[in-house]
């Protein structure tokens, strides 16, 4: 099992943004230019935006100046939170096992794996939760 394509295609699209408007080009970056040019379908886009959105990461404007921008300084969203966004606390490993072997041994086994299974992916969420939107601007533009 696997996170989605849509949230990487959110921390792109979160990372364009910020860029854009960093650089002046905008105040509002248009969806459609976003959907084009990180080649994300329009209905995928309209969907990671509206989880974005929701969780209070972009801001939207409807009309011609209209697009999206940043709701909050880019030094202010993590990777993680980015992740809750999109993939609403789902988790990476599945623990609904249900082996037919019953005792002490299977039991202790499970609870190993699960353990380290926890483990690894709260490690992963302890490292997105360090990197930002402008740590990864400031990457882009070394």
């Amino acid at each position: 099992m696997s996170y989605s394509l849509a949230y990487t295609q959110a921390i792109i699209a979160v990372l364009y943004v910020a860029d854009k408007i960093q650089q002046g080009m905008f105040d509002f970056v248009p969806t459609k230019q976003l959907s084009d040019d990180l080649n994300i379908a329009q209905p995928s886009a309209v969907k990671i935006l509206q989880s974005l959105n929701r969780a209070g990461l972009i801001e939207t404007r409807e009309g011609s100046r209209g697009g999206i921008r940043l709701a909050k300084p880019a030094a202010s969203i993590t990777l993680l939170e980015i992740f809750n966004a999109i993939e609403s606390e789902r988790p990476l490993f599945r623990l609904d096992l249900q082996v037919q072997v019953t005792g002490p041994k299977p039991t202790r086994a499970q609870e190993e794996i699960f353990a380290h299974l926890q483990s690894a992916e709260e490690v992963m969420k302890t490292q997105l939760a360090q990197m930002t939107i402008e740590d990864l601007v400031h990457k882009l533009n070394e």
